[in-house]
Order: C-alpha cells, then structure tokens, then sequence
C-alpha cells in the first residue's frame, strides 16, 4: 500500500517480479472504492501474505475494507512503515484483519532504524547497522522516557557513511528490556519529525502526535484531521467528519486549541472530504509553517 509505486515495464522485468519478488499494489494517490475493489481481486488471484505499507494508508484501506464488506484480504502479517502508527488507527487494523500489527520505523538513507517485535513492548534499535544518540535541545543525552532528536551513524555503507545525521525526527528511548529475549535497546515511540512541533506564544513547543491523539481520539465525530500553524495566532483545522459530528464538535475543538494556545488564537475549521497524501504518497497530518 505504497505512493507512486514503481510498477515493472515490460514482459522481460514483470516475468521477473513476478517469480523472484511477486507483488500487488494499492496506489495511496487513488484509493477509493474502485481501487480498493481491484486491489481484492489482485489479491484473491495472486493470494500474498505480508500486507505492507504506509502506516495512515494501511488504515484508510481497512476502512475501506470494512464499508465494502471485503472477506477475502487475509494476510498472515501487517508491516506498517513510514508514518506514525496512531492508537485508533492500530486498533482499526487489527479489528478488520483479524491479526497484531508489527511497526517499524526507518529512513531512505539507512534503512531501518528500529522495529517492533511480536511483544509490541517497543520498538528493537537496529544496533547492529546503526549507531543510534537521542539528543535533547540543550545538547545532552536524552535520558529513559525522554524525548530527543534522533541521530545516526551508519556502520554498514563503506562507500559514503553518514555520520551523526539528524534524520529530524524526534523519538522517546527507554531503559526496560523486551520479554522476548533479544536483548536489543528499546525506543518508546517515534513522536514525530521536528517540522511537525507548533509553536505556542511563549515559545514552547507541542508535538503534533500529541495534538491529534488528544483530539481525534477523544472528541466524537472526527474521522481524520490536519492540523496547520500559518502563525502564532493562527491555527487551521482540515476535518473529514464521520456520523457523530455534531456543532459541540467544533466547540470542543476551538475550546481545547485555545487553552492551549491562548484564548485570541484564532481557530479555523474547515470540513472536507478527505486528507490528500503528499506527492510521495505519504500523509502529513501535522504542518508548522512558521519558521
């Protein structure tokens, strides 16, 4: 379930995805109920058993799934990537396929950075490629259950290493150890990338994640939602509402943004249709505009 996927041209290279690494794709710039039935069928025909993709995108498909009543997408395991893997939409996932989510987290430039396992208790650090820092503002080692920037050197390509690259995305380690045994150092989670951090008029800073677990999680009626910051006093609010929204709604949206924000935040509210994904296919919920 993939953006823009790289699709085999030609009979000599679709023979050879075809026997060598067999796929089928659901493109995330044109899910809708047409696409997602051919994706079904794609499916029964060629029967896969890894449903991989983009965290958001894995949960719009199940939401689709679930509305056209699709029996048949039965896969032995989920591998959601590349976003943050929300608690709701986790739960939706794993309610219509009837199996655990593993998410794992990564980067173009070296791959992959840490992974659940089947314990679900954190996310195992790739120690044995990366050398993996979480740095606080001021500098210093983030501690167990802080938050800091994730850094990482590459211990694998001879060719062109990076060292101490700041991926800017921000991430929570922890002390404990797995109860599955591999004795790999933990990350909490992944609480987004340092452009999705609003800022409030004393300067302090709120994640994003934050924001969207407090709201969509816990106000009635919000399917999904952007939030935008075009200014200290300015936040805009993209909305696709489901069938419990109602104008207390919106109160309790512009009630909860301005405690936090100040009270002459101006709150903007606009109902839409959908969340369009980014040109890479992926999905940004979380938007700091100020620089």
């Amino acid at each position: 379930v993939w953006g823009n996927p790289v699709l085999p041209s030609g009979i000599r290279s679709e023979l050879r995805e075809w026997f060598l690494n067999p796929m089928i794709y659901l493109d995330t710039m044109n899910i809708n109920d047409n696409s997602v039935t051919k994706f079904a069928k794609d499916w029964n025909r060629v029967k896969p058993t890894l449903l991989f993709g983009h965290a958001h995108s894995i949960f719009v498909l199940a939401e689709y799934v679930r509305k056209l009543e699709i029996r048949n997408i039965k896969p032995r395991g989920i591998l959601s990537t590349s976003m943050m893997l929300m608690p709701h939409e986790r739960h939706t996932i794993e309610e219509v396929f009837g199996i655990k989510v593993i998410d794992r987290y990564g980067c173009e430039e070296v791959s992959l950075i840490a992974s659940e396992c089947e314990r679900h208790e954190g996310m195992h650090l790739n120690i044995e490629h990366l050398y993996i820092e979480f740095i606080k503002e001021d500098g210093s080692p983030a501690a167990s259950g802080e938050m800091g920037r994730i850094i990482v050197t590459d211990l694998m390509n001879m060719a062109m290493p990076f060292i101490r690259y700041q991926v800017d995305d921000m991430g929570v380690p922890i002390e404990r150890k797995c109860s599955c045994g591999r004795g790999l150092p933990l990350m909490d989670k992944v609480v987004g990338r340092t452009a999705d951090f609003f800022i409030r008029q004393d300067g302090s800073r709120v994640a994003g994640v934050s924001l969207i677990e407090n709201t969509l999680t816990k106000i009635p009626g919000i399917d999904q939602m952007q939030i935008i910051q075009d200014s200290l006093d300015r936040i805009i609010l993209n909305i696709v509402k489901d069938k419990e929204y109602k104008d207390a709604t919106d109160q309790s949206l512009r009630r909860y943004f301005q405690d936090l924000f100040g009270s002459d935040c101006n709150i903007i509210i606009n109902l839409v249709q959908e969340i369009r994904p980014e040109k890479s296919g992926k999905y940004r919920f979380s938007i700091c505009n100020i620089i």
